[in-house]
């Protein structure tokens, strides 16, 4: 059993009431690590929570004779590929912030399709920007772009994701320890919601404490939210039984 000093608040109230409960043995059978390892090559990176978008088998590590140019292809090779999973884009449906942002570098710059705009800090650490969508939302995956053979210093080293109904009550969801990236990754749900592997929350926060090599400022090219793109019926019901495909538009109002 873990002792009390080493206790949380609601770890003691779990103690209390649930005393044959071995906490530390317990945390054991968690699905996922709360600290992700991003690194092309980690030949079991499907099963971690993350996918990687547009990786090839000459991609994986850093090569001097490949061209800037060639790493920034791989942007548009991956939004392709998250584009063609039958989800739904939500990234321009929320007001999005960033703690700080360098003239002529503007956080809009992370939400075009252009590879050659990111968006750079222009300030002290941790930076973060911050996404506030005016209902709350389920996620599916949120998608980054980091590039280390192109921004350097400038990209990312740690990334902590938060979510939430606002930026007072945001919870610590997952922590991403960027390794060897170039190009984007996915990030899944599957440990927040087993039953339909959602995150829904109204805010999300991506916080970067540390950029390689010690880096100040940071870029971040691409950022994308995408949610389902349709709900299945429930098993069993008849409601679509009633309409023909070209009737449900017709005889349905909307409310």
């Amino acid at each position: 059993m873990l002792e009390k000093n080493d206790m949380t608040p609601f770890e003691e109230q779990l103690e209390r009431f649930l005393p044959s409960l071995d906490l530390r043995f317990a945390s054991q059978f968690s699905k996922l690590p709360p600290r992700l390892l991003l690194d092309e090559a980690n030949s079991n990176f499907n099963d971690q929570g993350v996918r990687y978008m547009g990786i090839t088998d000459d991609s994986v590590d850093y090569d001097e004779d490949y061209t800037t140019e060639a790493y920034l292809a791989k942007f548009g090779s991956g939004l392709q590929r998250l584009e063609a999973q039958n989800l739904i884009n939500i990234t321009n449906l929320a007001f999005w912030k960033a703690s700080s942002q360098k003239d002529g570098n503007p956080i809009s710059y992370a939400l075009d399709d252009n590879p050659h705009n990111f968006w750079q800090s222009d300030g002290s650490q941790p930076h973060y920007v911050e996404a506030s969508f005016s209902k709350r939302v389920e996620i599916v995956q949120l998608a980054l772009f980091l590039s280390l053979a192109i921004d350097e210093s400038y990209t990312p080293q740690v990334i902590k994701v938060y979510a939430g109904h606002s930026c007072s009550d945001a919870t610590h969801y997952k922590t991403l320890e960027v390794r060897n990236v170039n190009g984007w990754i996915a990030l899944t749900f599957e440990d927040n919601r087993p039953q339909d592997r959602l995150l829904k929350c109204q805010y999300l926060r991506i916080e970067i404490p540390v950029n390689h090599e010690n880096g100040k400022d940071t870029h971040l090219r691409g950022v994308r939210v995408y949610t389902q793109y349709f709900r299945t019926p429930a098993a069993g019901s008849l409601l679509l039984d009633y309409f023909s495909p070209d009737g449900l538009l017709s005889e349905c109002k909307l409310r």
